[in-house]
């Protein structure tokens, strides 16, 4: 299991993700992490990976695991200025299989 970091720089005319895609397994998990004081929340489109589709900036701010794997596209939104808006992506694979020798 991996523990995942995605950072999250929001100015005042736009948003910085990196990692952008973020490729993780089933078996780890992610949080956001603000780099500046600027509060942020999380929207996946249709149904995320995650136990809730919207993650508050407190949630996303914690340890998520994903409940399902596929290609996610979610938008970062500003709580200051909710019109601006980034949408990255988060892959969500199979864990790796080891084999015995």
């Amino acid at each position: 299991m991996k523990s995942h970091k995605i950072s999250i720089t929001v100015g005042p005319e736009s948003i910085r993700v990196a990692p952008d895609p973020l490729i993780m397994t089933t078996d780890d998990d992610v949080q956001w992490e603000g780099v500046n004081a600027r509060r942020f929340s999380i929207a996946f489109d249709g149904d995320g990976p995650f136990q809730s589709r919207e993650l508050d900036h407190a949630t996303a701010n914690s340890r998520q695991r994903p409940r399902s794997r596929g290609r996610f596209k979610y938008t970062v939104i500003s709580e200051d200025t909710p019109s601006l808006r980034l949408d990255p992506v988060i892959i969500v694979e199979d864990p790796p299989t080891g084999t015995a020798g």
